[in-house]
């Protein structure tokens, strides 16, 4: 079925995070290859002339490969729906909540689901007094930026001033949180199942930019090694705060286990890296889906969703 349609694959953007969209779409790229897609690729970055090629193309269905700004907050999202293309992936909707880390964890700690405590600052009105009486250590990070862009992790007052400054230069709204010492992981979830757990060792510092995409010496253990009833609560907690805001497709959860065995989810991420480096493609493998069978699924979960909204319309 697939190989009848003519797919429109969008990558690139204009976000800080272009760089890794042009990887994640060359992977998929190379992917559609193997599976003998019909597709043509679209870079935002073109602007009006990216519309009219995509109009002139008129898609069966859009797969976005577009981290960041432009292309994971529900923009290209409200241009597909415009022109009528299903697409991979959440609604537009869904995509500007989830963009948003603080009101991410405003629904889900409403839902009583696990989520670090921290105070939200804004530009705006912003004063250097209003961070005087945190407690430290916190990580400071943009409310709307991916891929640990502009997140540190503070321990002094004089880091904190210039920690909130830097974020600010990206993002209107900044982000301050309780700095929970544990165990970095992540969960799959691919077409509203969660995949395999997977546990990120970095050897410095944390799991930033640098550590995700370009080190060699990050390591990943898949599946994560932990006790069965967590490993399954983890698992159901990703499941849980995809379903509560609506996510579709293929998805990211990534959490923070506490020394003391308390999951804390830290973000969601509804279109997750498809690079060489990320970390998806590792939960879909330890599971038993090759990259090709991610690839497929993720379309299929697409033309299915769509079919299904078409018989509720009907």
């Amino acid at each position: 079925m697939l190989k009848n349609l003519k797919i429109a694959l969008l990558y690139g953007g204009i976000s800080s995070e272009r760089e890794i969209s042009i990887k994640s779409g060359k992977a998929v790229e190379e992917s559609f290859k193997r599976l003998g897609l019909n597709y043509r690729v679209f870079d935002p970055v073109e602007g009006k002339l990216f519309l009219e090629k995509l109009v002139d193309y008129s898609p069966d269905i859009a797969f976005i490969a577009l981290h960041g700004k432009g292309g994971e907050d529900g923009t290209i999202q409200g241009v597909l729906d415009f022109l009528n293309i299903p697409y991979t992936g959440s609604t537009q909707k869904t995509s500007a909540i989830t963009i948003d880390k603080d009101l991410t964890k405003k629904i889900l700690s409403i839902e009583n689901l696990p989520v670090p405590k921290g105070k939200v600052l804004f530009r705006e009105n912003f004063e250097e007094d209003m961070i005087e009486d945190i407690k430290l250590p916190v990580v400071v990070k943009p409310a709307t930026e991916g891929s640990s862009i502009g997140v540190f992790i503070v321990n002094s007052a004089s880091e904190l001033k210039d920690a909130v400054k830097n974020a600010f230069k990206l993002d209107s709204k900044v982000i301050v949180e309780e700095f929970i010492k544990g165990r970095e992981l992540t969960v799959g979830i691919l077409n509203g199942q969660p995949l395999e757990i997977v546990e990120i060792i970095v050897e410095e510092g944390f799991y930033d930019y640098k550590n995700k995409y370009f080190s060699d010496k990050t390591k990943y253990i898949c599946p994560a090694y932990l006790e069965k009833d967590l490993y399954r609560e983890i698992q159901n907690i990703a499941k849980k705060s995809c379903e509560i805001l609506n996510v579709e497709g293929a998805a990211r959860v990534d959490f923070i286990l506490s020394d003391d065995g308390i999951p804390h989810i830290l973000e969601i991420n509804t279109i997750p890296g498809l690079t060489d480096h990320s970390l998806l493609p590792k939960s879909a493998a330890a599971a038993g889906l090759s990259f090709d069978d991610l690839i497929e699924n993720i379309l299929l979960g697409a033309l299915y969703g769509k079919k299904e909204k078409d018989k509720i319309k009907k």
